[in-house]
């Protein structure tokens, strides 16, 4: 009888708490359940791989793999973070703050599988599930620039010779641009454009975190299917491979585009400097029109206009990106905006899942195509950029924290955005 007349005074206390310390839209979300919302491999961030994260010697630090990540929890803390390299038969224990910031290291065979897996345990004993983070790490021997070249030549070859599914199978699943517009373009390219000749030139190869970049020059000559002529051009452009699942594949593009060069907009991320005011090829998919024009700074895509700006949300707030509206919440759900603040967190609607990104918002051209959380709620600090897939859709925005104010009620938050209405996922 004790221990049950204890029981009822906690629940009763708790209860009475209810309206203090939790949001209205907490109410029935597994806000207990952890999830990691960061995990890298040296300087590799895993979100960016296919299925498989495969690194090359110039990867490693010493001959180590550093495994580095944050786990977090909605409420409670993390207990535990641990890390097996054999499908759950084994696992290490990881080093662990009170932050939920994690780190491992050990000394991979070169050419070895490893099926790795990683979960975190809350004070509380929920884990995550065990296929939330499983994938086959494997370090190759091979030269990763000597590579990402060896690619870029066969990328090539299979748009000089117009064959649209070689040249896909090359593309990355994880395409920073929109994989499915490209596929689009190369059709509309080889419809359009016939004697396609490419003399590309590589002036050097740069290595950053997984990412191979070609920054090469080219010459190109096409002759017009509509009009007979045969047109040329001569810029410089970048492009990008990371290695995956079957090798090393393409996952970005700068303007100007050698590939798909009938939708810019978008399928390239950025635009290379070197090219702005330049004259290059550009083909209309609808007329089949083509001709030279000015390289501008940015990448242009018809009817696709990104949206941007700065909002403060107050407790019982929230913005919704499509109206371009804060709504006062009215103390139940359905939420009515797409995301709003809690105590130090951030509230998702259903639907919308996020990504942590690095950098400042102004350098963020594209939003991920994978490795996004489904968790509905999670901290935020002032700094921090985060990208969001929004349903239906998915339409793409991009967001920065400026400021968090603590108050009575809850976080009164403040946050510049990028939006992107047409649903690419370039801002």
């Amino acid at each position: 009888m004790k221990i049950f007349r204890t029981l009822i005074l906690f629940l009763v206390a708790l209860l009475s708490n209810v309206g203090a310390h939790a949001a209205w839209w907490e109410f029935g979300r597994e806000s207990n359940e952890p999830s990691i919302v960061d995990l890298r491999f040296n300087s590799i961030d895993a979100a960016r791989l296919d299925d498989v994260m495969v690194l090359g010697p110039e990867d490693l630090q010493n001959g180590l793999i550093v495994v580095r990540g944050q786990a977090q929890v909605g409420r409670g803390e993390i207990g535990l973070v641990e890390i097996s390299l054999d499908e759950g038969k084994n696992w290490n224990t990881a080093t662990l703050d009170d932050r939920g910031l994690f780190t491992w290291e050990f000394r991979p065979e070169i050419g070895r599988d490893y099926p790795f897996r990683v979960r975190a345990i809350s004070t509380t004993s929920v884990s995550t599930g065990p296929e939330d983070h499983e994938f086959h790490l494997r370090v190759s021997n091979t030269d990763g620039a000597a590579e990402a070249r060896v690619v870029f030549k066969k990328l090539l070859e299979a748009y000089q010779g117009k064959d649209r599914s070689g040249f896909m199978k090359l593309v990355s699943n994880a395409f920073e641009g929109d994989s499915s517009a490209l596929d689009d373009a190369l059709m509309n390219d080889f419809r359009w454009l016939d004697s396609i000749a490419i003399q590309a030139n590589v002036a050097r190869v740069v290595s950053n975190s997984g990412l191979f970049e070609l920054y090469f020059t080219y010459n190109r000559q096409v002759r017009s299917t509509r009009s007979g002529q045969f047109l040329k051009d001569s810029s410089a452009s970048v492009v990008g491979l990371r290695r995956g699942t079957g090798g090393m594949k393409l996952v970005r593009m700068s303007a100007p585009l050698i590939f798909g060069i009938s939708d810019t907009g978008n399928i390239a991320t950025s635009v290379t400097g070197q090219a702005v005011g330049q004259n290059v090829l550009s083909v209309d998919p609808y007329t089949g029109n083509a001709g030279a024009q000015p390289q501008g700074n940015t990448t242009v895509s018809s009817g696709s206009t990104t949206q941007s700006g700065t909002k403060t949300l107050g407790p019982a707030q929230s913005y919704n990106f499509d109206t371009d509206s804060i709504a006062n919440e009215g103390g139940g759900p359905p939420m009515q905006g797409d995301i709003a603040p809690g105590f130090g967190m951030l509230f998702l609607r259903n639907g919308i899942s996020w990504k942590q990104l690095s950098g400042p918002l102004s350098s963020v051209s594209s939003a991920p195509a994978t490795g996004y959380s489904t968790s509905f709620e999670f901290r935020v600090n002032a700094g921090n950029v985060y990208a969001l897939a929004i349903a239906p859709g998915p339409k793409y925005a991009a967001i920065e924290i400026v400021s968090i104010t603590q108050g009575g009620q809850g976080s009164i938050i403040t946050f510049r955005y990028k939006y992107q209405p047409s649903g690419s996922r370039n801002f």
